[in-house]
């Protein structure tokens, strides 16, 4: 099946995988379906995205980068519930591709996100959009609602609120966008200049809230008094 064809069922490439997972001859229909995932036509599927990324290493010469990277930005569109599949898959992608666009900026996007820097995120997410593939551009336009909601809910696993200037800035909306935020489940309350989330086992313990520039001195601090006082 050519990727150019209609794209298949997710129970045809499950029948497939059955038969011989890395067979060489499913890949046009592994790219076919990871295509079928972006555009929202194909639900998220990782064994058959990992076993892509394994035939590519079998055949290099026929690796499609633009296919590589829609098979990363799938597994990070499953932030924050779990990194075990952006890991899994990151380890079959030799070195000299992590060093080819567009597989390097959606590693720098996820390195941004793993490491909660959401402002500089949206800045380098949005270079995305000027690759020319088309797949990857609608699974960039697709994923930002998304990524906002795996964003406060990332924020919500630490804080028990935060400013509503913090929360819009990491969310990469403005002011006039502020109400939809309210309805999201790990969203408590908005009044004023406070966004409080839904209270919780890990963001109750200190009844912590979000200061901007919090020093690593003083978390090292923290975390000491913590450990003396077990």
């Amino acid at each position: 099946m050519s990727a150019d064809e209609e794209k298949p069922p997710r129970e045809y490439v499950e029948t497939l995988m059955a038969k011989g997972s890395y067979n060489t001859a499913n890949k046009t229909t592994l790219e076919a379906y990871v295509d079928a995932q972006a555009t929202g036509e194909g639900e998220y599927y990782f064994e058959a995205n990992k076993t892509l990324l394994k035939i590519y290493q079998f055949l290099p010469k026929s690796l499609d980068r633009n296919k590589v990277s829609l098979v990363l930005l799938l597994a990070m569109l499953e932030y924050p519930s779990t990194s075990t599949d952006w890991l899994a898959l990151s380890y079959l992608i030799p070195e000299r591709l992590q060093k080819a666009e567009p597989i390097c900026t959606v590693l720098r996007c996820n390195h941004l996100l793993d490491t909660c820097q959401f402002v500089e995120f949206w800045e380098i997410f949005g270079t995305l959009n000027s690759d020319g593939d088309k797949y990857i551009k609608t699974l960039v336009g697709r994923a930002t609602e998304v990524l906002q909601k795996g964003i406060l809910e990332a924020m919500a696993l630490t804080y028990r609120s935060a400013s509503l200037e913090k929360v819009l800035a990491n969310l990469n909306i403005d002011s006039s966008s502020a109400a939809k935020i309210s309805s999201l489940p790990c969203i408590e309350s908005v009044i004023g200049s406070t966004v409080t989330f839904v209270a919780t086992i890990d963001n109750t313990k200190r009844s912590r809230v979000f200061q901007e520039g919090v020093s690593y001195g003083a978390i090292a601090n923290m975390l000491s008094m913590v450990a003396s006082s077990d």
